[in-house]
């Protein structure tokens, strides 16, 4: 008996192309790793503060990580709902942990947008917070 399908060869030829393009997608990753494509990506710093909203009028904002010892975290600047409210710093010396700032606002009445940006010791600047308090 012979079998006289003609829809057998349809599935070879999906899979030869399937293959085929598994094939590019692989080449395409492969190559652009090999060639530093992707590698040229910037680390970014490490840092961490915390906000917590001490009454109607201020906020306080504390260092709970400061960077790193190749990198370290030497000010942090403040804005509420996009008007800057002064920064931390400790002259030349690196932020500590438990470093706190008092934020005064009038504006500080609930739900305010708050910025933190840290400044690194490479001159990099980074947001370390964006919350609403």
């Amino acid at each position: 008996m012979a079998n006289n399908r003609k829809d057998q060869a349809v599935s070879e030829v999906m899979g030869s192309i399937l293959m085929v393009a598994l094939v590019v997608i692989l080449a395409a990753v492969i190559g652009s790793l090999v060639f530093g494509l992707v590698g040229s990506m910037q680390s970014s710093n490490l840092a961490g503060v915390s906000a917590v909203r001490f009454n109607s009028t201020y906020t306080i904002v504390t260092v709970t990580s400061g960077g790193d010892s190749n990198n370290p975290l030497y000010n942090l600047s403040f804005s509420i709902d996009g008007v800057s409210y002064g920064s931390m710093t400790q002259g030349t010396a690196p932020l500590k942990v438990g470093n706190s700032s008092y934020i005064g606002s009038t504006t500080t009445t609930g739900n305010n947008h708050l910025v933190v940006v840290g400044w690194f010791g490479d001159g990099t600047q980074q947001i370390v917070m964006d919350t609403t308090i």
